[in-house]
Parts: structure tokens; C-alpha cells; sequence
């Protein structure tokens, strides 16, 4: 009787037929080739000598069409590294694995070639891998993704803001191999406003200017392309045609053939777009998840650089009028202090303004102040004014001729009617002592108030409950 371990070392020996009969039944195309070669040893072809169903079906052919034919005279869709294989497998005696993309399928398929039955004979095996493929590309596209939007949240947040955002841009566009990438905010969600770029070296221009935003009225194209999303791909700029002709035309048509977008949002409102211009079509990341989070990022970053602006300005500026507050007077005139520039300054005074606020509330004094600053920086320039008290304005102009200050003067006085202003003025050569100069030039626009109201004998008494 034989024992167990007999039976296990005992011999057993398939026939070729046996081999053939479970190669038929492999989960997987399966095929074995004689290779055909030249007198010198080259291989030229391949000869089927058996092929299973699933191989057949995979190639569109019967196995009476392929067995007896060759690789090249069968196949139409044919893997050239097939040879090199066979090669490797049939002669040198080494088993390969290789993948390959088959257009014609539009798959992957891992080709296991190994040696059988003697040399010059080999077996291919072939397995459908697309959908582990697909799996690992997406976790390959995931990760570089999700590298792209870390590095850029990076930038956007170790840095000063303007330097994060061209460093930020910069990663955009290289990675993006676009030829430009850019920042443009609006206001009141169309109004172009600051705008930052990145610009390829070799092929990037820069951005549109921003007169050329407002004429032909691009931001008003994005709205209607976004269609409530927030990111869109235009891969063709001629499709912006069906919006708008003259964008195309004036715009777009020679310099731009497809571009991504995405708004940049505070809360519900639209302070920006991310476009990026002509970016390549063969990426190896999520293009949408990358633009869509770098946006969120950019937003936050804005959101807080708009917030500090505001902060560092309302701290410089009056809020009624928006010019400069008791506080950057100062320190203007400490800065101009000494300076070897001439210098100019105007003191004005509201006149009647206690009557329209006992009149009209203090809400009409408001607006009649505001409508003097307005007058008053319409003549020196927003930068050069300053609120400093209730009804007071000072204007410090630098380097300006005393003919031209006069000048000035005399057109504001014009001007200054409605509401009626107090004025007084001093031109001196060189910027020094320059308080002095200020409370001088109070001194002359209150004898210029005390004309006003002489010449006006009903607001006399007026004028003296004010003093």
C-alpha cells in the first residue's frame, strides 16, 4: 500500500493536450507562440500554435483564424514590445512581465510572457488591468492634487500677502504649464479692482488692463460662464462668441485658446476670479479639485489683506469723508517738517454749519460736510487733505509754486459755495516750521469767516454762538 508521502512524490507527467485543456480554462486571455527568426537568429514573427476562447474574443478572431498564423498577419492593434518579450521569454528562458494601453480597447493590460516546452516556445498571458489602473492613477492624481493645494495654502499663508500670492501663482501656473495665471478683484461683484499675475517667460503675456475689463465688460462674461459653478473650464475661447462677440474679437482671439476660472468668494459675496490662461491639456492632477481649493485658500487670504487695509485706512482716515483724520495730519506734518520743498496750506471752515444741524439734524450737517470735503479734495487732491475737526479742513500741498497755489486758491473759493467755506492760505518757500504756517493760515480763514458773516448781518449772531 502507498503511503501519503509516496503519493505526493510521485511523478505525474501532463501531455500536451492536459496542458492545453487547462490553459483553456485560465480566468485570462491566454496564447503560445513558436517564434520565427532569420538565418540569424533575429526574431521576425510570431506563429500561433494555440489560442483560448477568451484570447479570441479579446482579439475578434477564431482560433482556427490564429492558430497556424502569425503575430503580424492576425493582429490588427499589435504591441511591438510583444517581440521583445517573446524574445526574452522564448530564447533567454526568463519569464516577463510587462503593461501596456491598447487604444484600441481603450484599456490595460499586463502581459505576462514565460518560456514552455523548449526554447525558441513561449506562453503569453495577457490580464485586463484597467480598473486597477484607474485605481492607482486616481490615487496618484489624488496625491499630486492634494501636493499642488498644500503647497500653494503654504505660500498664501507664510508669507506677506502680495509675495504669497505671486508665490502661490507661480506654483498655479507651472504646474498647470499655463501661460499665465491671475487674480483680478471686483467690487460690488463686477467693478474691476487689484489684480495680480504670474506670466510664463516664454509664451505668457500679461493680463488684459483693467479699462480693457471694463469696455468690453469681461467680468460680466464670467458671470454668465460661471452659471452658479464654482470653477469652469473653457476649453475653447470661441465659444465665448455665444456671450460676447467683441471679447472674442478684442480680447481673446490670437492670445487666449481655452482658460479655467474659478470666483473667489467672501461669504456670499463675489470679491474676485482666479483665471488661468491657456493651461495644457495633458496634466496628471484634477485640474477642477486643485483650482476650486487653491480659490478657497486665495479667497481667505484676500478676505483678511482687504479686512487690514480697511483697518490700516480707517485708522488714517475720517469716516465720514474719507480723508485723512486728525491723526495722519500729524503726522504728515512731522514728515514735510524741514523738508527742502516749498510748500503750500489751506485752512477752510464751514460757514452756517451749527444752523443746519439746530435746522435741518445733525444727518443734513453730515451730508453738507461731506459735500465740502469733496469740494475741498477735488481742488488738492484726496492725498493731500485732511479732516481735522468737526467742519475744519487742511490741505497740505508739497512742491508747488506760489502761482500755482494761488491758483488753487482762487479756484476753490469759486467753487466753495454750496456749502459756503471759510478760507485761509500761506505759500512759503521752504517747509519750515510748518505748524506755525498752520495756525497762520487759521488765522486768515478766521478773518475770512468774519467778512463772511459781516457781509451778512442776519448771521451775525450766528456766527458769535459759535465762536
Amino acid at each position: 500500500m502507498k503511503t501519503i508521502n509516496q503519493d505526493i512524490t510521485t511523478k505525474i507527467d501532463y501531455s500536451a493536450v492536459d496542458i492545453l485543456y487547462m490553459l483553456r480554462d485560465l480566468p485570462d486571455a491566454c496564447c503560445v507562440f513558436k517564434l520565427v527568426t532569420d538565418p540569424f537568429g533575429t526574431v521576425r514573427d510570431m506563429q500561433f500554435l494555440y489560442v483560448n476562447e477568451k484570447y479570441s474574443s479579446l482579439v475578434g478572431k477564431s482560433s482556427a483564424e490564429l492558430v497556424g498564423s502569425t503575430f503580424f498577419d492576425t493582429v490588427a492593434n499589435r504591441d511591438e514590445d510583444w517581440i521583445r518579450l517573446s524574445y526574452q521569454a522564448a530564447i533567454m528562458r526568463q519569464p516577463v512581465i510587462n503593461r501596456t494601453y491598447n487604444t484600441q480597447y481603450n484599456k490595460w493590460f499586463e502581459f505576462l510572457a514565460v518560456p514552455v516546452y523548449q526554447k525558441g516556445y513561449c506562453a503569453f498571458i495577457i490580464h485586463d488591468v484597467t480598473a486597477v489602473k484607474r485605481k492607482e492613477d486616481h490615487i496618484e492624481i489624488t496625491a499630486k492634487s492634494n501636493n499642488v493645494i498644500i503647497e500653494c495654502a503654504k505660500v498664501l499663508s507664510a508669507n506677506e500677502f502680495r509675495t504669497g500670492m505671486r508665490s502661490a501663482l507661480k506654483i498655479l501656473g507651472n504646474v498647470l504649464k499655463a501661460a499665465r495665471v491671475g487674480v483680478i478683484q471686483t467690487r460690488d461683484g463686477s467693478c474691476v479692482g487689484d489684480m495680480y499675475d504670474w506670466i510664463d517667460k516664454k509664451f505668457g503675456i500679461g493680463l488684459p488692463h483693467k479699462k480693457t475689463f471694463e469696455e468690453f465688460d469681461v467680468i460680466n462674461l464670467w458671470q454668465k460662464q460661471m452659471e452658479g459653478n464654482s470653477v469652469v473650464l473653457v476649453e475653447d475661447t470661441v465659444s465665448t462668441r455665444e456671450f460676447s462677440a467683441d471679447i472674442y474679437e478684442n480680447v481673446y482671439a490670437g492670445t487666449l485658446t481655452r482658460y479655467a476660472l474659478a470666483k473667489l468668494t467672501d461669504k456670499n459675496d463675489t470679491i474676485g476670479y482666479l483665471v488661468i490662461d491657456n493651461y495644457s491639456l495633458d496634466l496628471d492632477i484634477n485640474i477642477k479639485e486643485v483650482i476650486e481649493a487653491v480659490a478657497i485658500f486665495i479667497s481667505e487670504e484676500l478676505r483678511n489683506y482687504n479686512l487690514a487695509k480697511e483697518m490700516i485706512f480707517m485708522s488714517a482716515h475720517d469716516a465720514l469723508t474719507e480723508l485723512g483724520n486728525r491723526n495722519s495730519f500729524n503726522t504728515a506734518v512731522r514728515t514735510i517738517e524741514g523738508m527742502e520743498v516749498s510748500i503750500g496750506i489751506c485752512f477752510a471752515d464751514i460757514n452756517g454749519l451749527k444752523a443746519i444741524n439746530d435746522t435741518n439734524g445733525h444727518e443734513a450737517g453730515d451730508e453738507i460736510i461731506k459735500s465740502a470735503g469733496e469740494t475741498f479734495s477735488s481742488i488738492f487732491k484726496k492725498k493731500n487733505c485732511y479732516r481735522i475737526g468737526g467742519d475744519e479742513f487742511v490741505a497740505i500741498v508739497p512742491q508747488v509754486t506760489e502761482e500755482h497755489f494761488n491758483e488753487l486758491i482762487e479756484k476753490l473759493r469759486k467753487k466753495a459755495k454750496n456749502p459756503s467755506l471759510a478760507i485761509g492760505a500761506i505759500w512759503l518757500e521752504r517747509a519750515e516750521n510748518v505748524e506755525e504756517m498752520v495756525n497762520e493760515a487759521d488765522k486768515l480763514m478766521y478773518s475770512d469767516k468774519a467778512a463772511y458773516y459781516s457781509d451778512n448781518n442776519d448771521r451775525r449772531h450766528e456766527y458769535i454762538s459759535q465762536e
